[in-house]
C-alpha cells in the first residue's frame, strides 16, 4: 500500500499508455460507485416494490444536485493540484490540501442542514404522488444527512486524482461498493428497514471510503518533501474557487434542469417514474463512467500544461476522443440490441412489469442514439477544465439545460412522454455545439504554443 500511495508525473511518457494507466483506474472507480447507486434501484425493484423504485428514481436529481457542488469542489481542487504539481510547486499542492479542508468540510454542514430544512418542500415541487411521497421523504433526509462524507470523499479523490494518483482511490471505492451492496441486503432482506435501510448503507459506505481517502491524501502529502507546514491560505482558496464555481455552477444548472423534468415525469404516473428510474440511472451509469474519461483528460492537459508541454495537450484530447468512442459504439449497441434484458434486471416479476420495461424502453429507443454527442461534449469539457478556460466550459453547460427549461412544457403538451425523452438529444446538440466551438477557439492557442515549444 505504501508504494501505492504516490504521486505520479503525466508529463512523461507516450500519451495513449500514460492516458490509459491514469484514466482506467478512474474510470473503474466511476463504474462501481455508479454500481452501488444501481443496486439500490435493484434492490428497490425486486424486493421492495415498483413504488419505492420510483421513490429511489424521483431522489435521485436531487442526489445530484448534491453530487454537483461535492464534485465540483472536488474538480476545482484536482485541477490546481495538477497544474501545481507540473509546475513542481509542491507547497502549493500541500496547503491546497489543508485550505479545501478547512474551508469546504464546514460549507456541506450548512448545506445539509439546509438540505434536511427543504426537504419537504423539495417533494412538494417535484409533484412527488402521494402513494410514493413516504418512502421518497425517508430515503432523501437520511441520504442528506450523509452530506459531509460526500463532500469528503470528493475533495481527497480531487487531490488523489491532481497529482496522478489513480489507483487509490479506487482499491477504496471497490471496498466500499461491495460494502454498500452487502448492507443494502442486509437493511432490506435480514433488517427489513426498507428505503431506509438503503440510504443508511449508502451514508455509511460513503463514511468509510471518505475517511480512506484522507489518510492516504495526508500519507500522499508526506512523499512530496519539504520540512515547512501546510497552511490555510486565502490566495490558494480563491484559485480553487476559480476553478471550482465553474464546474459547481454547470453541475447545478444540470442537476436543476434534470428536476424540471422530473416534476414533469412524476405526473404521468408511478409506472413511468418507475421505468424511467430505471433507464434514467443506466444513462447516468454511462454519463458519469464517460465522465471518468473526461476528469482523466482534466487531469492530463493541467500537468502538462503547468510543464509547459502543450504538443501533448492536442494528443491527450484526440485520443481520449477515440477511446470514448469506442466505449459510446460498445454502450448503443447492447441498449439498442437487448435494452428490455438489462432494463428487466431491476424489475420483481409482478403484473406491471411490461409495463415498467416498456416506460423505460421509450427513454432508450429515443435518447440512447444519441450518445455520440454526449461523448464529444463530456470529453471536450474535460479539455476546457484542464486549460483552464472555465467560462467557455460553464456556458456549454448552461445552455444545454437552457433547452430543458424552456422546451419541456411545450414538449410534453404537444407529444407527451415521448416529447420529454426528446428534450435530452435537443440539449444535448446545443450545448455540444457551444463546447466545441469554445474548443475550437483555444485550439489555435494551443496548436501556436506547440510550435513555439519545439
Amino acid at each position: 500500500m505504501k508504494e501505492l500511495i504516490r504521486p505520479k508525473d503525466l508529463t512523461a511518457g507516450r500519451p495513449l499508455p500514460v492516458l490509459l494507466s491514469y484514466s482506467l483506474p478512474m474510470f473503474a472507480g466511476m463504474f462501481f460507485q455508479q454500481a452501488y447507486n444501481l443496486a439500490d434501484s435493484w434492490i428497490a425493484g425486486n424486493y421492495i416494490g415498483s413504488v419505492s423504485l420510483g421513490a429511489v428514481g424521483t431522489c435521485y436529481p436531487v442526489t445530484v444536485l448534491y453530487i454537483a457542488v461535492a464534485s465540483g469542489l472536488g474538480i476545482g481542487t484536482s485541477i490546481y493540484c495538477s497544474q501545481k504539481f507540473g509546475s513542481g510547486g509542491h507547497r502549493n499542492v500541500k496547503d491546497a490540501v489543508t485550505t479545501a479542508l478547512l474551508c469546504f468540510i464546514p460549507c456541506s454542514v450548512v448545506l445539509m442542514l439546509f438540505g434536511l430544512f427543504a426537504c419537504p418542500h423539495i417533494l412538494t415541487w417535484l409533484s412527488v404522488p402521494k402513494e410514493a411521497l413516504l418512502p421518497t421523504r425517508q430515503y432523501l433526509f437520511i441520504y442528506t444527512a450523509g452530506l459531509p462524507f460526500l463532500f469528503l470523499y470528493n475533495i481527497t479523490t480531487g487531490v488523489l486524482n491532481g497529482l496522478g494518483n489513480s489507483g487509490t482511490p479506487l482499491i477504496f471505492l471497490i471496498f466500499s461498493s461491495f460494502m454498500n451492496i452487502v448492507l443494502d441486503l442486509v437493511l432490506v432482506l435480514f433488517i427489513p428497514l426498507g428505503i431506509p435501510g438503503l440510504a443508511l448503507a449508502t451514508i455509511l459506505s460513503q463514511a468509510v471510503s471518505s475517511l480512506a481517502t484522507l489518510i492516504a491524501v495526508k500519507k500522499l502529502c508526506r512523499r512530496l518533501g519539504g520540512e515547512e507546514r501546510s497552511s490555510f491560505s486565502l490566495p490558494v482558496l480563491r484559485e480553487i474557487l476559480r476553478l471550482a464555481v465553474p464546474s459547481i455552477v454547470q453541475h447545478v444548472f444540470m442537476s436543476t434542469g434534470q428536476l424540471a423534468l422530473q416534476n414533469i415525469i412524476n405526473g404521468y404516473g408511478v409506472i413511468t417514474m418507475a421505468g424511467y428510474s430505471i433507464a434514467f440511472r443506466l444513462n447516468g451509469l454511462y454519463v458519469n463512467s464517460l465522465m471518468a474519461l473526461s476528469n482523466a483528460l482534466s487531469g492530463f492537459i493541467a500537468q502538462n500544461k503547468g510543464a509547459g508541454k502543450h504538443g501533448r495537450i492536442r494528443q491527450g484530447y484526440r485520443l481520449c476522443l477515440i477511446l470514448g468512442g469506442c466505449f459510446t459504439s460498445a454502450v448503443v449497441f447492447l441498449m439498442l440490441a437487448d435494452g428490455p434484458a438489462v432494463l428487466s434486471f431491476f424489475v420483481s416479476p409482478d403484473p406491471g412489469k411490461a409495463e415498467i420495461i416498456e416506460a423505460g424502453m421509450g427513454f432508450v429507443r429515443i435518447v440512447v442514439p444519441f450518445y455520440f454527442l454526449v461523448c464529444l461534449k463530456i470529453v471536450t469539457d474535460g479539455a476546457l477544465r484542464g486549460i483552464g478556460r472555465m467560462n467557455a466550459f460553464m456556458m456549454s453547460s448552461i445552455s444545454d439545460v437552457m433547452v430543458r427549461l424552456l422546451l419541456g412544457n411545450f414538449f410534453s403538451r404537444h407529444w407527451g412522454i415521448n416529447g420529454v425523452w426528446w428534450i435530452w438529444p435537443a440539449a444535448w446538440a446545443v450545448g455540444t455545439s457551444v463546447c466545441c466551438l469554445s474548443y475550437r477557439r483555444a485550439d489555435g492557442y494551443i496548436a501556436k504554443r506547440a510550435g513555439q515549444s519545439r
